[in-house]
């Protein structure tokens, strides 16, 4: 975007330089002038009395949001809202333009300003934000620390003791600590990378509270930000219940109870309405007494906000997810900022801190062997440690290749040609079962969606070649036999979510989409013409990847090392969705670069439950 293809109005003049660099595009741009308009159409001063500073506020509070800030600090705004290499802009001194913010009459004082005012800016002193933004950071500091003041629920020691029996070599056990802690507060965060136990915490937790009789739980749902990560939660803990039943320590009601628990999105849970909000809240708040949260590194600030505004003061909340994740791809760093301040023990925080004590890290990894390459690249990925990543790349590890994106035809692309033709044939012979696990047997993770080494540039190398090797498929329109399609809109009428994946097979009526029906290994089938938003699914986005696993995963970086996407989190998220194998398709530097390069939002939540 540059300054000739956005007019800049009259009253905003000051965003020019700014607009032609590309910091700010016209939606920013037309919200300042918006409210300079208004302003001047009321009782306010005139749209000439507002400063230069206090429309560059209106746009830069206005731009934090859509990369990820809820608030910006003016200290820090050119790194917060310019995307790469910081240009040689005007920008306001800070000190000055904190003066001018606090005489601003844009910025709200105190709620009841808010109604029939033109006021949407809140400056603290030391962040800016725009109005409804603080307005959800508040909301769910105030929400957390409400339920932190409750009185504490009593708990079967004796059944807790038999769901988490103690450790052989001594050694405290972070899951039954996480446990009791969820169960006697009501609100709690389990925190964890892949494989440390935090489904096997959740199953057991929810198995304590149905077998308590002086804290009865009633109801209780299981909830994830996608359809996808949701149907894995539903598969992880009831294979976690059977591993309860196998050893005895649940009766058959408590069982038959969790067998049948089903985790759903949260916007299914609070009764999402398109375009009309939702239809849980304070006011008609949800039934359950337990509310677990699953991936909750992957749920934004407002919606975090509206969840907790329908649980129930008095139900028990329960937060589970990985810090280290990519965050939402809406504003806010909700799960990093809850869990805090960390320092190794099992429980984060002391003091007066709403969440301390109830914050609880699981740091052993089960999932993988101590000579698992997975386990220590995400390691020392997530640690910074670039010298310790990059050796790790080194060939010597059967798990973990390094290949340069040059190669990847010679090398990745033949793998996966396999694995498509798999697909292939297996979706011509109807068979939807096969066809599903061989498309889920191997996926590129690809860092963008556009661009060289990015989803589209590998949906249509992995396609190509996978249809002229098996002939005799009718290619015309979007759909053809062995197509592996992926959700990415919620279709609540045609039982489709976002996150869903299928593949379209032959059947008696013609072409239909094969998709998993709950974890029991059933399947459902869907008239193509019904799905209205899906894409080809031989590769994804690292963030749609979020809530799966798969056994060996492809991660497709940018060539370029300044490339904005190349973050800690980013990569750390990509190679964690792998269960077998990861290959990297990368240059050293382009890796390199990501790991050094952790992901700065802006976020006054941290500070809030953390004083």
């Amino acid at each position: 975007m540059n300054g000739q293809s956005t007019r800049i109005p009259e009253s905003v003049t000051v965003l020019e330089p700014f607009v032609a660099v590309g910091v700010f595009d016209p939606s920013e741009v037309q919200f300042a002038a918006t409210v300079a308009r208004l302003r001047s159409s009321g009782e306010q001063p005139p749209v000439e009395s507002l400063s230069g500073e206090e429309i560059l506020a209106l746009a830069v509070a206005a731009r934090g949001p859509r990369l990820g800030h809820v608030c910006v600090e003016l200290d820090q705004v050119a790194e917060r809202v310019v995307s790469g290499e910081p240009e040689d802009l005007p920008w306001p001194d800070p000190a000055e333009w904190a003066r001018v913010l606090d005489g601003s009459d844009l910025v709200l004082r105190s709620r009841e300003e808010a109604v029939g005012s033109v006021r949407p800016l809140v400056w603290d002193g030391r962040r800016l934000y725009l109005h409804r933004y603080e307005a959800y950071e508040r909301a769910v500091a105030e929400d957390l620390a409400g339920r932190c003041s409750n009185a504490g629920y009593a708990i079967d020691v004796p059944a807790l003791d038999d769901l988490f029996p103690a450790p052989e070599d001594g050694s405290p056990d972070r899951q039954r600590v996480a446990a009791e802690i969820a169960l006697t507060n009501a609100v709690s965060v389990i925190a964890g990378g892949p494989g440390t136990g935090k489904t096997r915490t959740v199953a057991r937790v929810l198995a304590a509270a149905l077998l308590t009789e002086t804290s009865p739980v009633r109801e209780f749902a299981l909830a994830a930000p996608t359809g996808k990560a949701a149907a894995r939660m539903t598969e992880a803990v009831r294979q976690a219940v059977e591993e309860i039943a196998a050893d005895g320590i649940a009766d058959a009601g408590v069982l038959d109870r969790m067998r049948g628990a089903e985790a759903t999105t949260i916007h299914r849970l609070l009764g999402a309405r398109p375009g009309a909000g939702f239809a849980r809240d304070r006011h008609n708040p949800l039934i359950h007494d337990l509310v677990v949260v699953d991936e909750t590194s992957m749920v934004d600030l407002p919606l975090m906000a509206r969840l907790l505004d329908a649980v129930r003061p008095t139900a028990r909340v329960v937060l589970v997810g990985d810090p280290d994740q990519l965050a939402s791809v809406e504003a806010g760093t909700v799960l990093a900022d809850l869990v805090g301040p960390r320092n190794g023990s099992d429980s984060v925080g002391s003091g007066t801190a709403p969440l301390a004590g109830r914050v609880t890290i699981l740091d052993r990894v089960h999932r993988f062997g101590s000579e698992s390459g997975i386990a220590a690249l995400a390691d020392a990925v997530r640690a910074g440690d670039v010298d310790s990543a990059v050796a790790l790349l080194d060939g010597s590890r059967p798990d973990l290749r390094l290949v340069p994106p040059e190669s990847a035809d010679s090398t990745v692309l033949s793998e996966l040609v396999s694995a498509g033709v798999s697909v292939v044939e297996a979706a011509r012979s109807g068979d939807g079962a096969t066809a599903l696990r061989a498309a889920a047997g191997v996926k590129v993770l690809a860092a963008t969606h556009r661009g060289s080494n990015g989803r589209r540039d590998w949906d249509r190398r992995v396609e190509r070649v996978v249809l002229d090797l098996v002939g005799d498929v009718d290619r015309r329109g979007q759909w053809h036999i062995g197509r592996p399609v992926l959700v990415t809109a919620n279709d609540p009428l045609n039982g489709v979510f976002n996150g869903d994946t299928g593949v379209a097979v032959s059947g008696p009526d013609g072409l239909s989409v094969a998709l998993p029906s709950g974890p029991g290994g059933g399947l459902r089938f869907v008239p193509p013409a019904r799905l209205h938003a899906a894409e080809t699914w031989w590769s994804m986005t690292i963030h749609k990847s979020q809530g799966s696993e798969f056994p060996h995963v492809v991660v497709a970086l940018p060539t370029r090392p300044d490339s904005p996407v190349l973050t800690r989190e980013l990569l750390y998220t990509a190679i964690t969705r792998a269960r077998e194998r990861v290959t990297i398709v990368a240059t050293e530097a382009a890796f390199a670069a990501a790991v050094l390069r952790p992901v700065a939002r802006a976020s006054g939540l941290a500070d809030r439950l953390w004083p």
